[in-house]
């Protein structure tokens, strides 16, 4: 199997991020960058590895794989992938396929990276989103992802995407799932005392505390019970959230000047309403630091509820691009 692409680190969700100081708002916006998994070439029996867009198809399992089959692989090029039961951990559960056949006649060229990219963002997410029931929040924990023909498959007239969802994290990589992600809350939330890794000052894959980090978890809201009525405007969410997060933070934290006299701020999520109609309703609470400047996130070492160091650098970047499909290690 070989990758069409290496991912880009787009905006996959919009921000809705709000960093605001308990003690005097400041109004600035953090940005999560989420990497959605790029397209992998299929159309015929074998193994690839990493390699040029449509080198090598990827296994029968795919082909096979009905709409609700869930697959699972360790190596890293996927060289293992195999159908699972939903009820194990896994990284992609088929939602349907796609035929461009309408699109594309027999003599049509084999589309470009981009293009895959389009087609997989527009196809995938209308097939994922009538698997949900019309209820895929484009916001929230899920990507779409497909299994694409490989250039020997289209050759020979294989137009189809292997559409799915997948889990990934902010660097691309793929985390496990358990369940159906039908029965699965899309709210992208982490649980309590979760710290998210730093890539120069973008917040990237959850990490331990005591390591460079640019995000704590200092909490989780369901806006539901606060708002049961029906989606509240963003700005009733921060006046709710405001002060909702402060308490939570400052007991989390052991105080309620604890996060400000160790340098950080306090901020929270919030939800548009795409992410609401789709029945997300939990935010996180959180704490980070800025860098000096007011240029973006600055490194954190160790969690709050301990010794904290706030760098006045930004943190070393890893601009090595992760190969799509690559399992992340650990739990999100």
């Amino acid at each position: 199997m070989a990758d069409t692409d290496s991912p880009t680190r787009t905006s996959r969700r919009k921000p809705h991020t709000r960093l605001v100081m308990i003690s005097a708002a400041i109004g600035a916006m953090l940005i999560l960058l989420i990497s959605a998994l790029l397209n992998w070439p299929t159309g015929g029996d074998g193994v690839g590895g990493p390699g040029r867009i449509g080198s090598a198809p990827a296994p029968r399992a795919v082909f096979s794989a009905k709409a609700g089959t869930c697959l699972n692989w360790t190596e890293p090029d996927a060289a293992d992938i195999r159908q699972v039961t939903c009820s194990e951990p896994h990284l992609f559960e088929v939602t349907g396929t796609a035929d461009l056949k309408g699109e594309f006649g027999p003599q049509a060229p084999f589309p470009d990276t981009e293009q895959w990219q389009q087609l997989k963002t527009d196809r995938c997410t209308q097939v994922s989103t009538q698997f949900l029931s019309g209820r895929f929040d484009p916001h929230g924990r899920f990507a779409v992802g497909a299994f694409t023909p490989s250039e020997q498959g289209w050759a020979e007239g294989d137009r189809t995407l292997h559409c799915g969802l997948q889990q990934p994290g902010p660097s691309g990589k793929l985390y496990r799932i358990s369940g159906n992600a039908s029965k699965i809350d899309q709210s992208n939330v982490y649980d309590e005392g979760r710290c998210l890794g730093i890539n120069g000052t973008a917040v990237w894959d959850p990490v331990d505390c005591s390591q460079l980090h640019s995000v704590e978890i200092t909490g989780v809201v369901d806006l539901g019970q606060q708002f049961p009525e029906g989606f509240p405007a963003v700005p009733d969410q921060d006046n709710f959230l405001a002060t909702r997060c402060g308490e939570l933070t400052a007991a989390y934290a052991g105080g309620p000047n604890v996060v400000r006299d160790k340098g950080l701020t306090t901020y929270w999520d919030t939800l548009p309403m795409e992410s609401w109609d789709a029945g997300s309703r939990k935010v996180n609470c959180k704490v980070s630091a800025q860098l000096p400047d007011g240029s973006g996130l600055a490194p954190v070492t160790g969690g709050v509820k301990g010794e904290v160091r706030v760098d006045k650098e930004p943190a070393p970047e890893d601009a090595a691009p992760v190969q799509p499909g690559v399992p992340a290690e650990g739990e999100r």
